[in-house]
């Protein structure tokens, strides 16, 4: 990362967290799709040394991971979202501030392969700071 002087502060114990990823998600994963991905989460673990711990959970329309340490977890939905929290919100937009920490690859590398897959940047799109 950046000298930390980069960074907002955000974290209750003195973290700077500002590097972070972002995807714009305008479709639902098919049942083809989702597959797709969940086996490459399964690789992504089985070649982390250990970097990504991939969260189970009861939604089987959630992938989910994080890398051992204070971020954010990543959390990739099936479906797009339908209900506003508030008024403006953009139910498309999401994001996971890793700090540039190992486990950031493999955000970065779920994120290029959902936007290869799709291949619309209209449906699904990606940027980070860099």
């Amino acid at each position: 990362p950046s000298s930390k002087g980069d960074y907002p502060l955000i974290n209750n114990i003195g973290e700077y967290m500002g590097y972070t990823n972002y995807w714009h998600q305008n479709i639902d994963f098919n049942d083809t799709q989702w597959k797709t991905l969940q086996e490459e989460v399964e690789y992504m673990q089985e070649i982390s040394n250990g970097i990504i711990d991939v969260l189970t959970n009861d939604d089987a329309n959630e992938i989910a991971f994080n890398g051992k340490q204070n971020c954010e977890t990543f959390v990739l939905n099936r479906y797009k979202p339908t209900v506003k929290e508030y008024e403006q919100q953009d139910l498309t937009f999401n994001f996971c501030k890793t700090r540039e920490l190992p486990y950031d690859i493999y955000v970065w590398h779920l994120l290029v392969f959902c936007a290869g897959m799709i291949n619309n940047t209209d449906k699904f799109s990606i940027s980070r700071d860099r």
